[in-house]
């Protein structure tokens, strides 16, 4: 009797055991030819589930819901393990009359060596050997030439020899807080500076203009000089030294005359 107990035991932990195993389905044939255990096709895109909170986790390492769908998941166990993991800061969105800081670093170089010679010579002689008139019959007649025959000779020659060099060097190295005028369909932004500098009696003007892409404006707001496109930079000099250095009228008309 104690015998039949002990069997009908195993017997029921075997199939306890063994019940579980049976409903479990690990392989993968029978997947994909309409088996009734396949969950149907979705008609929209699943929604993927929010990534997981661990307890304890700090708000500012706690991963941010994309709106994109694109966006790889965020590592939840990375941010909350790792001293250096950060996540990635959303781009800044920029709008008209927001201020973008430019850092202009312009370097010009121009070095122009030019030789000009020019030699002309023109001569022209001629000689009227043969004529002709009227008599009084008004006949024509030739044309005699008792004091010898008329005649002109002409001679010119000119020389030009002209020499040029120009050697410049220009840089231009500053800060300018530009204002946004327009924001294009693209993104890309439309900015507008201008700064006014005075030092006693010496001062210039900067003014620029151009167009960038938003994504160029780092996150403290700066952009390079070199990432504007059809920038027009203009720089005016006033003062004692710009006097000094300008050209008088009187130079600047033989200049645009060129009289010789």
């Amino acid at each position: 009797m104690n015998r039949t107990l002990w069997t009908l035991s195993v017997a029921l932990v075997v199939l306890a055991l063994c019940a579980p195993a049976a409903g479990q389905r690990n392989s993968l044939l029978g997947r994909g030819n309409g088996s009734a255990d396949q969950p149907p096709p979705a008609t929209q895109p699943a929604v993927r589930e929010p990534a997981a909170v661990l307890p304890g986790m700090p708000p500012a390492r706690r991963p941010r819901q994309s709106a994109t769908r694109s966006e790889p998941p965020l590592n939840t166990v990375l941010l909350y393990a790792s001293p250096f993991a950060v996540e990635a800061p959303q781009p800044q969105e920029i709008r008209v009359h927001d201020l973008v800081t430019i850092v202009i670093r312009e370097n010009k170089t121009a070095t122009s060596d030019a030789k000009l010679k020019s030699e002309k010579e023109w001569k022209v002689e001629a000689e009227l050997a043969k004529w002709f008139r009227l008599d009084p019959k008004h006949r024509l007649i030739p044309q005699n030439f008792p004091r010898g025959t008329p005649g002109v000779k002409f001679e010119f020659e000119n020389e030009y020899e002209g020499k040029g060099k120009v050697d410049r060097k220009d840089t231009l190295t500053t800060r300018i807080t530009a204002e946004v005028i327009d924001v294009k369909p693209n993104g890309n932004l439309v900015l507008e500076a201008k700064k006014n500098i005075r030092m006693d009696d010496e001062g210039y003007i900067i003014t620029l203009t151009g167009v960038c892409r938003s994504q160029d404006v780092t996150l403290d707001n700066t952009i390079l000089s070199t990432q504007i496109a059809n920038p027009v930079i203009d720089v005016q000099h006033t003062g004692a030294v710009r006097d000094a250095t300008r050209r008088g009228w009187l130079m600047r008309l033989f200049d645009l005359l060129r009289p010789i």
